[in-house]
């Protein structure tokens, strides 16, 4: 990651600043090469996350789920998926509402957990 190392090296000598905050996509590994290099010595630099990235990623792994239990019977001996279970339209509509909840209460997680918690029961 010789690009976003340089860049951040040289954000104290052009512009007498440091840098510290790193928005990524979450699937890089640009954030660790800063991190590892310590630039800036004792000052740390804080990794934020993308809410898109976030939300996309709550839909690829409930996808995931419906792909891998296809098939397989729950203790009732019901399927996870199908009418009035987990479909691709419900999984649509929760990753919205995911992406929602951490959009409206982004500076209390507190809130954020609640707002979750609160989509999860409607979708139970």
């Amino acid at each position: 990651m010789p690009g976003v190392l340089s860049i951040f090296q040289q954000s104290e000598t052009s512009r007498k600043a440091y840098y510290t905050q790193y928005l990524g996509d979450g699937d890089s590994k640009g954030f660790l090469t800063i991190k590892e290099a310590k630039l800036y010595g004792d000052t740390e630099v804080e990794k934020l996350e993308c809410v898109v990235h976030v939300q996309k990623r709550m839909g690829t792994r409930l996808r995931n789920i419906l792909k891998m239990s296809k098939g397989i019977k729950l203790s009732d001996v019901k399927n996870i998926s199908g009418r009035g279970w987990l479909t691709l339209k419900e999984v649509d509509s929760i990753q919205h509402y995911y992406g929602l909840a951490i959009r409206k209460n982004l500076s209390s997680v507190e809130d954020m957990k609640r707002a979750i918690c609160v989509w999860g029961y409607l979708f139970s």
